[in-house]
């Protein structure tokens, strides 16, 4: 064998692997605001739509959220993955990530409705380009994060709701759809 046969050979690249420390660092990481804030009300004299939820279903609804995401980020991090768009889609879910980690701030430190119903659109939007960039590559990734879609589609609606029925004391703004 020659120098150049020698060096064109490459060590088998071991397979991917993530310690189970890995995505719990990371989920307390983006859940580290809300946290601290364990807000229930944005500001005195909010008003939630009739359209919400009860209080308990959102930390299990996210809760639940969280480790289908992460379980998806995480086939997508594989390199063993063939996923054309991955560079694209692991942008996408650092600013869905980023969303989720700062709505506490925005809504509940802040006191905005219109910052939480445009974070809630934006997370259903971004989830939504990243399912119609992974799905022709890996329906398994697209299937994880389709909850995604369908609670903050629903959310989006509440959130909007919610803007419109309550004054926003960030931007000074009243009730547009007053009671």
């Amino acid at each position: 064998m020659t120098d150049t046969t020698l060096s064109s050979r490459r060590p088998p690249s071991a397979p991917f692997r993530v310690r189970w420390w890995q995505p719990l660092l990371f989920w307390l990481l983006v859940n580290a605001w809300g946290f601290v804030e364990r807000g229930t009300q944005p500001f005195a004299g909010h008003a939630p739509s009739p359209l919400q939820p009860p209080g308990w279903v959102f930390p299990v609804m996210w809760f639940s959220l969280n480790i289908v995401q992460l379980w998806g980020d995480l086939r997508l991090l594989d390199p063993a993955r063939p996923i054309r768009h991955r560079g694209s889609l692991l942008a996408l879910q650092a600013v869905s990530w980023a969303i989720y980690a700062t709505f506490a701030l925005v809504y509940f430190t802040l006191g905005s409705p219109i910052l939480a119903a445009a974070w809630t659109i934006g997370f259903f939007v971004v989830s939504s380009a990243c399912i119609a960039l992974v799905i022709r590559d890996d329906r398994s990734i697209a299937a994880l994060w389709l909850p995604l879609i369908l609670w903050t589609g629903f959310a989006s609606v509440v959130g909007v709701h919610n803007a419109l029925l309550n004054p926003d004391p960030l931007f000074g703004t009243p009730a547009l759809w007053p009671r």
